[in-house]
């Protein structure tokens, strides 16, 4: 799988560049059936998204985009403590693409990262555990 860094420039609405030290790593779905890693990551420096949104890594079949440093804040969980302590990553939705693969890339990455970080299964959380939202 491939791995990109391309991080977006720090902005208040999408990376307001604040630190922090992760314990939580949030399970996201982007629920758009047309979606690819590249068009997420795009859409965050899309000049007519102005939504106060983000996440830190998008994952499809094909490849992983790292858009914002794992050790920075990004506004994803609908709370302050979800944002402030957890890593998101958004899984593709595509319809037209392998949703399956997507998944096994998401959850390849997911133990990498609890390996990296030292976290349990108990540390990793959807959506859903932070706002009540379902994703």
């Amino acid at each position: 799988m491939i791995y990109k860094i391309q991080h977006i420039p720090i902005n208040k609405d999408k990376r307001p560049g604040i630190k922090i030290v992760p314990e939580y790593i949030t399970i996201h779905s982007t629920g758009n059936p047309k979606s690819t890693a590249e068009n997420e990551r795009n859409w965050l420096i899309n000049p007519d998204n102005n939504r106060v949104a983000s996440w830190h890594i998008v994952v499809d079949e094909k490849e992983i985009i790292e858009a914002i440093p794992l050790n920075e804040l990004a506004y994803h969980s609908g709370s302050k403590e979800g944002n402030n302590k957890s890593i998101a990553i958004e899984i593709c939705v595509n319809r037209d693409g392998n949703y399956e693969k997507a998944m096994r890339n998401a959850a390849d990455l997911t133990k990498h990262l609890m390996r990296k970080h030292n976290l349990g299964i108990d540390k990793i959380k959807q959506h859903h555990d932070w706002s009540l939202k379902d994703c």
